[in-house]
């Protein structure tokens, strides 16, 4: 399981794309998996709370958990509602998640990278380490590029002209 998502990671994620101004497609995952802070881990054996808490309990600064099963694309935000509210009662209301669906049809210019994704997956982080991710990238161009209707799918605002 890791071996593909390790893959995904370095071949899709750390991918520089015109589509992202030639940055990384994720600029962040490369450097948190080779820093060794990204917990791998696939739900089955242990359940998805089960997998939080051990998250919880690790050294780790963010998670990636896949699913195997088939989620329809419509599931996507409805699972990340439901992944957030069990942070909650899990006690970790200052993390987030965030779902990649290998059927999410949302592209930039036709490159879909989570069509990519081995599985669907949940990504789990702290909320201001990922305030702080976009903050960043918003400094630069790599949203600049990027279609209205990705930038929603993202719930990314654009930068305010003034």
């Amino acid at each position: 399981m890791s071996k593909k998502i390790k893959g995904y990671i370095n071949n899709v994620l750390r991918e520089k794309r015109e589509e992202f101004s030639g940055k990384a497609v994720c600029p962040f995952a490369g450097p948190e998996l080779d820093a060794n802070k990204l917990m791998m881990a696939e739900v089955g054996e242990k359940n998805l709370i089960e997998l939080i808490q051990e998250f919880k309990e690790s050294g780790y600064e963010s998670a990636l958990l896949t699913i195997k099963e088939n989620v329809p694309a419509e599931q996507t935000k409805k699972f990340q509602v439901f992944v957030n509210k069990l942070l909650k009662q899990e006690g970790m209301p200052n993390h987030k998640s965030i779902c990649f669906n290998p059927n999410d049809q949302v592209s930039a210019e036709g490159y879909n990278p989570r069509a990519r994704a081995p599985h669907f997956m949940v990504n789990i982080a702290h909320r201001k380490v990922l305030s702080e991710a976009n903050k960043s990238l918003k400094k630069t161009s790599y949203y600049d590029k990027l279609p209205d209707d990705y930038l929603n799918f993202l719930e990314i605002r654009k930068k305010q002209k003034i």
